[in-house]
């Protein structure tokens, strides 16, 4: 495993450095590489899953939680090697799959942490799979856009909802308010782009409107909340990977892997399947017992790049405030205490995961240890070459110009409710 933010690098990748945002911890840090066997000649999940090995079937559990189990057992004897003594505190910090180990931390392994920073996930895998694979379907069919079709939509989507929150500068920072129609972009409307080969079919533009659009069973229970406006045309080609990935990890059946059988894809037959299978393998989430943590009065702070095209940001919220209820059910009167959600304004998948991006480690480490709950956290990136700063808000706020100030600097934003 690795830390990304922990080390300053050179242009050769040579570290250089040990980032000060690690050693002003006064911690001992570990990072597993979740179940990642790099040992195998496929070491990437999913394709490992499904090569047959005795190292391929041992990474299924590491990938759902055991790693998680192991990793900090070995980061705290290290601790009690090198100080004589346990650590005052431990944290997790993670997004992506290591947001879901996140979870997974504060569901199964609970007593070893004190607070838990989780993101880009959103506590429910058989959905997710579900929503992945809707979209894996119409992989190879006329049907599915480009990937540069689906960057000149989210050029257009840009353009169109950019100055919604009161400056021009490239990002959506209230995405959630983009109600641009792909419909709008179909070949020949007014809005489409001149170039043939960027603009709409009727089916593109209709398969692309299905992923804004919540996905329901026949009963009327919603599996998943659709994405937001964001640029699909790098990470669409995961949803086929990922999505027949966690099928084959809840049914066992390699040919999920391929697009034949997820064209054969049935929501309302599948879904059911999949849940119940995630959690028999143990790679899926339990809300309830991510609420007992939070009941416990231990800290959770979660959070989701705001144009994040691999998982929708709205279904992480909407899962953390299914989570937040269960706390209540618990007996927690006010969940907000104990567990905040923050939405990184303009980020894609993964971005604002680095402590130098996002000072999350400072952020519960005074929760837990001095009762300063954060309010509000800044977001450091750079766009065209140029150091940006802006507010990571409280969902559903979001960042919203101030009408003067240095457009490059998140004292000119204020966190403001839709």
């Amino acid at each position: 495993g690795a830390i990304p933010s922990a080390l300053t690098k050179n242009s050769t990748g040579t570290a250089t450095a040990v980032s000060p945002t690690i050693t002003s911890g006064r911690a001992v840090y570990v990072a597993s590489n979740g179940g990642n066997r790099t040992a195998s000649p496929v070491p990437v999940v999913p394709a490992v899953w499904t090569m047959g090995t005795a190292a391929s079937e041992a990474s299924i559990p590491d990938y759902a939680h055991k790693a998680i189990g192991t990793s900090i057992a070995f980061g705290k004897t290290i601790a009690r090697e090198l100080h004589g003594r346990g650590p005052s505190y431990t944290y997790f910090i993670g997004c992506s799959n290591g947001g879901r180990n996140g979870y997974s931390a504060a569901e199964r392994y609970a007593a070893e942490y004190d607070g838990i920073v989780s993101g880009c996930q959103n506590m429910n895998f058989a959905s997710q799979t579900a929503a992945w694979l809707g979209l894996a379907s119409k992989s190879g069919t006329p049907a599915a856009p480009t990937q540069p079709q689906f960057r000149a939509a989210f050029a257009a989507a840009t353009a169109a909802c950019d100055p919604n929150d009161g400056i021009a500068d490239g990002v959506i920072a209230d995405p959630s308010a983009c109600d641009l129609s792909p419909m709008s972009l179909v070949c020949g409307a007014p809005g489409a782009d001149p170039d043939p080969s960027l603009c709409l079919s009727t089916a593109q533009a209709q398969t692309m409107q299905g992923m804004f659009t919540d996905v329901v069973l026949n009963d009327g229970s919603k599996v998943y909340t659709g994405y937001t406006w964001t640029d699909f045309g790098f990470l669409a080609p995961f949803f086929e990977t990922f999505g027949g990935g966690f099928a084959f990890l809840a049914t066992g059946d390699a040919s999920w892997m391929t697009r034949s059988k997820q064209a054969t894809f049935d929501l309302n037959r599948d879904y059911p399947i999949f849940a119940a299978g995630l959690r028999a393998r143990e790679v899926d989430q339990d809300k309830a017992a991510i609420a007992a943590f939070v009941a416990s009065g231990k800290k959770l702070i979660s959070w989701h790049g705001g144009t994040d095209s691999l998982l929708s940001v709205g279904d992480h919220a909407r899962r953390f405030g299914e989570m937040t209820a269960a706390g209540r059910s618990l007996g927690l009167a006010d969940p907000w205490q104990n567990a905040r959600f923050f939405v990184v304004p303009g980020a894609s998948h993964t971005r604002g995961e680095r402590l130098t991006e996002i000072d999350w480690f400072t952020a519960i480490t005074e929760w837990v240890e001095a009762g300063r709950a954060p309010s509000q956290l800044e977001y450091k990136f750079n766009a065209g070459g140029t150091g940006r700063a802006l507010p990571v808000c409280e969902h559903p706020k979001y960042p919203r110009y101030n009408g003067t100030g240095d457009r490059n600097a998140a004292n000119s934003y204020t966190c403001t409710n839709p």
